[in-house]
């Protein structure tokens, strides 16, 4: 009897250190869990709930922000005869060139409760309808608040009050491999959610079409196809870091091939705000093309007396531009504009965009062996200039 007394001691004390060592581990629920808690080991040390998922409640934050947009637009279809006239005679209704309507569906971001919302500008431009569809399925007729060309930026203005707007977030934090969730409208579905990374950052001066440059794009893997454009690129906080914009595709037409670009939110809101408060964006304009210092330009300067690793070289001078009546030359290496040192074109091209119009600016060039002080005064960037 005593031996099996001390058996089943054994045995109580053995089992009550397996479950105190399980518990240690996070394989059990700890004390006080409640009854109800149901666990899910993931690793070694690792016990999370089930169904608890990051991307889930970043989209979760960003979804009711994000719109489906309907636009409608004509256009003339080629006339048999020639135009509206013969030989000088207006010709009747019927023999007039027929119009055409053009319907099209795409993407937006509201960033204000009061109802603006962002998207591209190529999503309405030439349009003279737009419908607004909110994630609860209202339905709003809206209007252009104001486009901007050269960033396919454009926000448009609903009539609505207290609505959920996105949380923007800052594009300049973003890392080659973070979670990116793209959200919108693809192919007329309704909201959509695709998710992959940020596979890289800065990809500069994309073709989008004849005459038609992105700056600046951030790239992805995400889903986004036609329809997408104009709609939130998230990162995993529920932060809007992107507004889709493009795909790149093995062929005109085609899909999505893990290839998409979104204009980054720090300049989507610098303009947003522009388009909001007078419809337009002003661009400051100093005129000058310039060229990164690398290469055998940069072997020929080093030949010739220059011993900076950095700076950017003016490829060109606009005739009559800030910088042709500044004096400055073809050849000449811009280091700084005022208190900021130039590594490259790219520096060049933020500096001067981040001054306003009418603003004097300090330019330190290198030129002939001397380093010489310039001042230009921007202008506004004419309507011909990228």
């Amino acid at each position: 009897m005593k031996k099996l007394i001390a058996y089943m001691l054994v045995f109580v004390l053995g089992f009550g250190a397996c479950a105190l060592i399980l518990n240690r581990m996070g394989y059990l629920p700890a004390p006080g869990s409640g009854s109800g808690a149901v666990m899910q080991v993931l690793g070694k040390h690792a016990a999370v709930p089930i169904g608890e998922n990051a991307i889930a409640d970043a989209t979760a934050k960003v979804l009711p922000a994000v719109v489906s947009i309907d636009t409608t637009s004509t256009r003339s279809v080629p006339n048999p005869f020639g135009g509206g006239d013969f030989f000088g005679i207006p010709l009747p209704v019927p023999f007039q060139a027929p119009k055409a309507i053009e319907r099209g569906a795409a993407s937006g971001v509201i960033i204000s409760k009061d109802g603006y919302v962002l998207t591209n500008n190529h999503v309405v431009a030439g349009t003279q309808d737009i419908k607004v569809t909110l994630a609860d399925g209202r339905k709003f007729k809206a209007r252009v608040a104001g486009r901007d060309m050269r960033q396919d930026l454009a926000v448009v203005k609903i009539n609505a009050s207290n609505l959920p707007y996105a949380a923007l977030g800052n594009s300049d934090d973003i890392r080659v491999g973070d979670w990116a969730i793209a959200i919108g409208n693809p192919l007329s579905f309704g909201n959509t959610v695709t998710v992959g990374v940020v596979s890289a950052k800065k990809r500069t001066n994309l073709p989008v079409g004849p005459g038609k440059v992105i700056p600046e794009a951030i790239q992805t893997d995400a889903a986004i196809n036609r329809g997408n454009s104009g709609g939130a690129l998230a990162n995993i906080k529920g932060e809007v870091i992107g507004i889709n914009t493009a795909i790149y595709s093995t062929e005109p037409g085609e899909g999505n091939i893990g290839i998409g670009f979104a204009i980054p939110i720090n300049t989507a809101k610098v303009i947003a705000k522009q388009l909001i408060e007078k419809g337009s964006v002003t661009y400051p304009y100093l005129g000058v093309v310039v060229a990164d210092l690398s290469g055998d330009l940069k072997a020929w300067y080093e030949q010739n007396g220059y011993k900076s690793q950095k700076g950017a070289v003016i490829w060109q001078v606009q005739q009559g531009s800030p910088a042709d009546k500044a004096g400055l030359m073809q050849a000449d290496i811009i280091t700084r504009i005022d208190e900021t040192k130039i590594k490259g074109a790219e520096d060049v091209t933020k500096a001067i965009q981040k001054r306003k119009v009418g603003q004097v600016v300090r330019l330190t060039i290198w030129r002939q062996g001397q380093s010489r002080l310039v001042g230009a005064k921007l202008a506004e960037m004419p309507p011909d200039q990228g």
